[in-house]
């Protein structure tokens, strides 16, 4: 119990880690991503409207400037204000309507509050206003007014005038543009001098028009130097504009947020482009928007959504506590059944009904069981096949009667031939000897089976009068490759002793082989009579239901197909084929082994 507690709090340690909080952090990046699309949408809507202010400005100022074509144009005008008999009285009357037709067919609201001043060179002024006998010729001597007279009628404009209207407030100020009348329209000797002005709170309702209840909008001309303001409370400070006019030196337009003393703000700025220039210095504007209350907003939809992330990540956490105690209580207990498990136990008090994963792990140990128990029995019999194997092939080898055959045969080669040959026969019955009750190694190259064949052969054909033949076709390479003792002399001896045939001199035996995709194949072919199709069936057979097949040799074929297959696996073994013509091929499929892959772990017992 103490173990699957663990494994309880591991699992749960690890949905936690892995489940809850990248969901939490996938949240806490949802929320924020929310508030700054809120930020940015907010941000966008904003510079959208303080846009449509600046262009409004920007169309006020060319509707200003180009009512003075309205003067420049006037033949009439023209005729009176160069011709210095006309009346002084009557060219005001004249003057008078201009500006009455004006406002009425323009169609500008601000027209009616603009103040127009018309000098002409023999010192008469008009105007729009009663002048109250005051002497306004030193407007002349201003340089801004000078440089319009200079400028061939461009427009020059000008800021921070002093109120040279009589009647108005101290303090009042306004924007004013001066502009030269030529003699032939845009050409020749100035004529007069035109100045239009307007109050600058005008401008400063222009620039508010488009923006928010509460906005504060201020325009800066030079180095920071306010040109206009509505920040009646002062909430904005001087240092703050100063900041901000450095920071934004080289930005024409733009968006940052910012936090004084007064608030928090979006501020949105931008500059006036030319030729809209006061005193030689472009208006840059900035407008500060009120992001307190959209902060206070967010912060209350961040609290709300923080309350509805905990409640889910609680209600989650216990969801995962709950589920991984229900999913271990039943591996806990099929645990216990694993911990005491003994080959060929009774499962108990284990559900094998239940159709969910438990259920199929369940079952799977079940099946589990039955398998251990089946392979036990395999490899109880695989253990019984080798000792057999083993026993058979020593017995085979040292059998009496192939040593009394043999030596008998020794024995009368003596007699008849002079014992010329004895030498090499019991030459080769040492080898013969020394090779099959060698253990040293269970692998041995194929180079040493294919010398015990020649050996056995050599035997063979001083019994029966060189009846054999024999042909190796195997390169260096498959002859350096290891296999296991003793494989290729029950089939070779199989051939000889049912394959001769007795109407023919010889019998040939081949053998010849090559690698293919990682397995050495090995042919035995013989040119006899022939193995028995019923006995090709009785092998296969036997390959599947373990039938046992009757003897071709002292070691059956079945046996060391059986050894092949278990010392190697059970991709290996033998096949058995009739040739078409005549003759037997007995094919070994074996891995290929090389002497390094083996080094010095094989093991000592053949068996």
């Amino acid at each position: 119990m103490k173990k699957s507690s663990k494994l309880s709090v591991r699992m749960f340690l690890l949905l936690l880690l892995c489940v809850v909080m990248p969901l939490a952090g996938l949240c806490f990046y949802v929320r924020a991503s929310m508030e700054h699309f809120i930020q940015e949408k907010l941000s966008e809507k904003v510079i959208q409207n303080i846009s449509r202010g600046e262009r409004n400005i920007c169309d006020n100022l060319q509707d200003i400037a180009a009512l003075t074509n309205v003067f420049v144009y006037d033949e009439e005008l023209q005729r009176r204000i160069t011709d210095s008999n006309t009346s002084e009285y009557d060219n005001t009357k004249y003057f008078d309507q201009m500006v009455h037709k004006l406002s009425i067919a323009s169609g500008f609201d601000f027209v009616q509050d603009m103040k127009i001043l018309l000098f002409d060179n023999y010192g008469r002024v008009y105007s729009n206003w009663s002048m109250n006998y005051q002497d306004y010729q030193f407007l002349l001597d201003q340089d801004w007014v000078k440089k319009s007279r200079e400028n061939d009628g461009h427009i020059e404009w000008a800021m921070f005038n002093p109120a040279y209207i009589v009647g108005e407030q101290k303090n009042q100020t306004y924007i004013s543009l001066a502009k030269s009348l030529l003699k032939d329209y845009t050409t020749g000797s100035v004529i007069g001098t035109l100045i239009i002005s307007i109050d600058q709170k005008k401008f400063s309702d222009l620039l508010m028009e488009y923006a928010y209840a509460g906005d504060i909008a201020y325009v800066c001309v030079g180095e920071g130097t306010i040109l206009l303001q509505n920040d009646i409370s002062g909430v904005v400070r001087d240092e703050d504009l100063r900041n901000l006019y450095q920071e934004t030196a080289e930005k024409k337009s733009g968006s940052l947020r910012y936090h004084t003393g007064g608030g928090n703000f979006l501020i949105s700025y931008y500059t006036i482009p030319k030729p809209w220039v006061f005193n030689d210095q472009q208006m840059k504007v900035f407008h500060f928007t009120n992001y307190q209350e959209v902060t206070n907003q967010m912060q209350m939809i961040q609290f709300r959504m923080n309350m509805i992330l905990l409640i889910v990540l609680c209600a989650l956490v216990l969801i995962l506590y709950i589920s991984i105690r229900m999913m271990v209580k039943p591996i806990v207990k099929l645990s216990g059944q694993m911990e005491n498990y003994t080959l060929n136990m009774d499962l108990e008090d284990i559900d094998m009904e239940r159709s969910d994963e438990i259920g199929r792990l369940n079952r799977s140990f079940r099946q589990m069981s039955v398998n251990i128990s089946g392979l036990f029995e395999q490899l109880k019999n695989e253990h019984e096949v080798k000792e057999k194997y083993r026993y058979e092939f020593l017995r085979a080898q040292l059998n009496p009667h192939f040593l009394f055959n043999t030596l008998s045969t020794i024995r009368w080669m003596a007699i008849i031939r002079g014992a010329d040959n004895i030498v090499d026969g019991i030459d080769a019955l040492a080898h013969i000897l020394k090779y099959s009750m060698s253990r040293e190694n269970c692998l041995v190259t194929v180079s040493e089976e294919v010398e015990n064949i020649k050996n056995y052969l050599y035997i063979q054909n001083c019994r029966y009068g060189n009846h054999c033949r024999l042909e190796i076709d195997l390169e260096d390479d498959i002859l350096n490759l290891k296999t296991a003792k003793f494989i290729l002399q029950p089939i070779v001896e199989n051939a000889i002793i049912h394959g001769y045939d007795k109407d023919r001199e010889e019998i040939l035996i081949r053998i010849y082989g090559f690698t293919e995709e990682g397995s050495l194949n090995i042919y035995v072919e013989d040119d006899g009579v022939g193995i028995s199709p019923n006995v090709i069936r009785q092998f296969e057979a036997s390959r599947k239901d373990r039938i046992k097949e009757s003897k071709l040799t002292g070691i059956g074929i079945k046996n060391v197909d059986e050894y092949i297959r278990i010392t190697f696996g059970n991709q290996y073994g033998l096949t058995i084929e009739n040739l078409k013509t005549r003759g037997t091929v007995v094919l070994f499929t074996l891995p290929v082994i090389r002497e390094e892959e083996t080094g010095h772990e094989e093991s000592n017992d053949c068996g």
